[in-house]
């Protein structure tokens, strides 16, 4: 299964060095002069609504200053950098719109937001075949079942968390259904994975529209169809887990809210 990582060194994308990286571009360019909110936005590249959440950061913990634009604090130099972001970032206010939790879904925005995503995307389709993998466990046969959704409206995002019995059953494939992707102007971005050492049996499922102004999906329809292998025919059909206290499932809105919806797993 896929895993997003740094197209530079190679390590695990993650939101605290995101954080970081966001406070010190923008940090790097007010040190050159006042800029305005526009300014900023074009660039850094950063959503409207994380750049303003930076910038109210930067500004209580005092490392820049608004006055009629934005500008590094009178007391901070380049020579200070390593200090002032060491500061910061103990003082900056913790996002819990991005938990653990919903780590799935986090990657997904984070890979569509930030100005390596296109980086990221062609270090990925230009890296050399991986090294082989162990043989997956033999299976007698397979079943599909199908992720659906009903009532939803301004469906944006989504996490599912299915559970299943990894000693009777494996995941042969996981593929994005027809109802995010057919109302999706710019496209989506899919995710699978079930490799999860610390927490096994579970298959985390997620899709999101690309685009920061998007607005969702209303309906009903299909999120993904799954295959499974069985190694037994003595088998339990995979649930879905509303929380397994380390990954939850959910719905998201375009303004980033969970919603309401009906979720079935379904042969």
């Amino acid at each position: 299964m896929p895993r997003i990582r740094c197209p530079n060194c190679g390590t695990s994308i993650n939101l605290e060095s995101r954080r970081e990286l966001d406070y010190k571009m923008i940090v790097s360019i007010v040190q050159k002069g006042s800029k305005t909110f526009t300014e900023l936005l074009k660039n850094t590249g950063l959503p409207r609504k994380t750049l303003s959440m930076r910038l109210a950061a930067l500004c209580d913990s005092g490392v820049i200053v608004k006055d009629g634009g934005y500008r590094l604090n009178g007391s901070t130099h380049i020579g200070k950098w390593g200090s002032i972001m060491e500061s910061t970032e103990m003082s900056l206010p913790k996002q819990s719109f991005f938990t653990r939790k919903n780590m799935l879904i986090t990657l997904i925005l984070l890979v569509i937001a930030v100005p390596v995503a296109a980086s990221v995307y062609a270090t990925l389709i230009s890296s050399p075949p991986p090294s082989p993998q162990p043989s997956e466990p033999e299976y007698i046969g397979t079943f599909k079942m199908y992720l659906k959704v009903y009532e939803v409206t301004d469906l944006f995002a989504w996490q599912v968390v299915v559970n299943i019995d990894s000693t009777k059953l494996v995941v042969v494939n996981a593929e994005e259904g027809d109802f995010l992707k057919a109302g999706a102007k710019q496209g989506t971005t899919f995710v699978a994975e079930d490799d999860f050492p610390e927490v096994p049996n579970i298959l985390l499922l997620g899709d999101t529209l690309m685009g920061m102004e998007v607005r969702g999906v209303d309906g009903s329809g299909t999120l993904a169809i799954v295959t499974f292998g069985y190694k037994t025919s003595e088998y339990t059909l995979p649930k879905i887990v509303f929380n397994n206290n380390v990954y939850e499932t959910f719905l998201w809105d375009s303004n980033k809210e969970v919603i309401q919806g009906t979720l079935k797993l379904e042969i």
